[in-house]
């Protein structure tokens, strides 16, 4: 019985499940790696530095046992966002904190909208409340901001917008960002943000988008802080609408010892932002690469570069064998690798060099 549908209710196992886990399957992370030593298909940050072991070598045991509380490091991102403390929701990652927007708007009835290709998670998390999700295409090109706009009505329950965008890159320009976010507000509807890769980026938008009584930004401490295994993310939201995004989860999300670990992070701002300096130069660099081997890069401003290959599957097993992993898509991204950068001078010049052999090899 398992996978069929009885009175619109999924059974599975000889038990009858929501509708709403109809066609869901597991998050699948990056497979196929193998052996490969260099892994470049997930994103992640730097390697732990002596900040985190130091933090680790030092946590008061009583953190363990007792129940955690966010309270010091939501103040502490407060201060770096400039809202108050109340304003910030500390999370499981940043997936959490999506998780929590979809179900503080979404329901069987309303609508996502938002783009193409997207951040998985987020019409996963939709689809999980119950709503529909509407997508308009942003592959290639500018931000589609009338198209999202166009597309909004009265079912839409949410507006969700990834900038710079995973798995592509692209940015939304700020003034583009405010116009989502201000016609979502005029029917009532919150805007939801995903500024995971903004650290990265040449431009942030919290300074335009903070006052806004329906902007939700997400951010997370996985990427440029390079914490992805301690899960910590957080929510920056209007005064009214914090309450609902701490109320959507569960009570004490995120564990002490990575909440203390956040903290020693976040308080050295400056070695993190070296680190990404290094990340962007490395984008350019990739860049003229691809371009080099015959690939078509797509402009990023994102911790990763995403290129499309005429035989992104030669190239993604030709750097297999030689012990780099990169991530490799399905779909409407089937001719494309993403490339995360690994901010190391060695790996990077690995990478590099292992590119152009394998572009070579699969050219002949």
């Amino acid at each position: 019985m398992q996978g069929m549908s009885v009175e619109g209710r999924e059974v599975v196992g000889g038990v009858r499940l929501s509708p709403r886990m109809a066609g869901v399957k597991p998050y699948a992370p990056p497979t196929g790696r193998g052996t490969a030593r260099l892994l470049l298909d997930a994103n992640e940050g730097a390697a732990p530095g002596e900040a985190v072991r130091e933090t680790l070598a030092r946590v008061d045991l009583e953190q363990v046992r007792r129940y955690p509380e966010a309270g010091v490091l939501e103040a502490l991102l407060a201060e770096r966002v400039g809202v108050e403390p109340e304003r910030v929701v500390v999370t499981a990652g940043g997936d959490d904190a999506i998780h929590r927007v979809c179900a503080m708007t979404l329901d069987a009835g309303r609508t996502l909208v938002t783009h193409a290709p997207v951040f998985e998670m987020i019409p996963r998390y939709a689809r999980l409340a119950g709503a529909e999700v509407v997508q308009v295409d942003w592959l290639r090109g500018g931000f589609p901001h009338e198209k999202l706009v166009s597309t909004m009505d009265g079912r839409t329950g949410l507006v969700a917008v990834v900038s710079p965008n995973n798995p592509t890159g692209a940015v939304a320009p700020v003034r583009d960002l405010v116009a989502v976010a201000q016609a979502a507000l005029r029917r009532g509807v919150v805007a939801m943000i995903d500024l995971a890769y903004a650290e990265f980026a040449q431009v942030d938008p919290t300074p335009a988008l903070i006052e806004l009584p329906n902007v939700v930004m997400i951010r997370t401490l996985s990427k440029a802080f390079g914490l992805a295994g301690l899960r910590v993310g957080y929510a920056v939201c209007p005064r009214e609408l914090a309450p609902m995004a701490r109320a959507a989860g569960g009570p004490y999300p995120v564990s002490g010892l990575s909440l203390a670990v956040g903290e020693a992070m976040v308080r050295k701002w400056d070695v993190a932002e070296t680190w990404m300096q290094g990340v962007r130069e490395e984008r350019e660099r990739l860049g003229a690469v691809l371009r080099e081997v015959g690939a078509r890069p797509m402009e990023s401003q994102a911790n990763f570069v995403t290129a499309e290959f005429v035989d992104a599957g030669g190239v993604h097993a030709g750097l297999l064998r030689r012990g780099i992993s990169v991530r490799a898509f399905g779909g409407m991204m089937e001719r494309f690798l993403r490339f995360t950068l690994p901010g190391e001078v060695g790996a990077f010049d690995e990478l590099v060099s292992a590119l152009r052999a394998v572009c070579e090899e699969v050219g002949r």
